[in-house]
């Protein structure tokens, strides 16, 4: 990989193609970048709009975008009139249609800086039914200088007629060791945490899903602490169902469940890591090499595998999966870690 769109890793087959792309003059009028959080799709668009509007684009010794002239710093710099942000409100589940009213005007006015304007769109698939036609009225006949970048997690939400319009590209997950690399070397603090902690980073890994900037988030923020006794709570538990001493432990474990009806959601994530976890045991008796999304210790998750049947590892899924869906459903919070723990004995 040479160094266009520096600042991804992981995706050097997608980089060289928006590379090359650029270079011949063969961009689609719009993209949408699907992936998991944290892999990088927001920057790979920032990218995307600084090489489009790079002033050494045609230099053959630059690299693509150069980030030394006015253009690529102002992009980076987030204060570029070519290039709009659009993104929902905190409060807000979803993307409405007042922001896409608002690139359907803007677009109508020609670059001020460079030769494109690009609208990057956070959340794509947060958009409303109606937000999404109306962007699909600019999309079905966009100007020559548009670009019109979706990021998302998924696509299913999206409009069939929207996916028709514009390339699908998916953001890969970085390996954990592309991630230690990157981290090591442009993130002096994942650093320290990396050689000081490198098992609660393994932890921390996984709880991420390998997502590089969920994994920032985490190593600074009071966060982290909260899911590392999420993840040794789903140890245990497992261990004591191994065991068979989840009866004699049940005043323990259901204690480091959450509790309170204002901790729902943290209960919910809670089961949600139990699922994890049986996933991968259900996973260790099926494939020679399996990719483990919970544990960080192979052999043992190996190990422990061969304490449960599959019947009782499928149980323990659709037991977790019948007390989530019982707590979206406003179910008592305490109540429902008492009967999932009992249905377990």
């Amino acid at each position: 990989m040479n160094n266009d769109f520096q600042g991804i890793i992981a995706n050097d087959e997608l980089c060289s193609y928006f590379a090359t792309a650029i270079k011949s003059g063969s961009l689609s009028h719009a993209y949408i970048l699907h992936g998991a959080r944290g892999t990088g799709k927001h920057t790979l668009a920032l990218l995307l709009a600084a090489a489009l509007n790079c002033e050494n684009k045609g230099d053959s010794h630059s690299s693509i975008p150069c980030r030394e002239c006015n253009s690529c710093k102002k992009i980076f710099g987030k204060i570029s009139p070519d290039v709009t942000l659009v993104s929902r409100e905190d409060d807000r589940a979803t993307l409405g249609i007042a922001p896409i009213r608002k690139i359907r005007e803007d677009v109508t006015f020609f670059p001020i800086d460079g030769a494109y304007k690009v609208y990057i769109i956070e959340d794509a698939h947060t958009m409303t039914t109606q937000a999404q036609n109306a962007l699909l009225l600019t999309l079905e006949e966009p100007p020559s200088y548009a670009i019109f970048i979706l990021l998302c997690e998924d696509t299913e939400s999206l409009l069939e007629t929207i996916k028709s319009r514009a390339p699908i590209l998916r953001m890969k997950t970085p390996s954990e060791d592309q991630t230690v690399a990157f981290l090591k070397e442009n993130h002096p603090p994942a650093r320290t945490f990396i050689n000081t902690s490198p098992d609660e980073f393994k932890q921390i890994y996984k709880a991420s899903k390998g997502s590089i900037g969920r994994i920032l988030e985490l190593i600074g923020s009071t966060e982290k602490k909260q899911i590392l006794q999420n993840r040794s709570l789903v140890e245990q538990l497992m261990k004591a169902i191994a065991d068979h001493s989840l009866a004699t432990r049940f005043s323990e474990i259901n204690s480091m469940f959450a509790q309170k009806r204002e901790d729902r959601d943290k209960l919910i994530s809670q089961l949600c890591e139990i699922q994890s976890a049986v996933r991968d045991l259900m996973v260790l008796k099926k494939a020679d090499e399996p990719q483990m999304i919970f544990f960080t210790d192979v052999e043992y998750a190996e190990e422990l595998s061969y304490s449960f049947s599959t019947q009782k590892l499928t149980q323990i899924y659709e037991s977790a999966e019948k007390a989530r869906i019982a707590l979206l459903r406003n179910a008592n919070v305490k109540l429902t870690v008492v009967n999932f723990l009992s249905g377990l004995i």
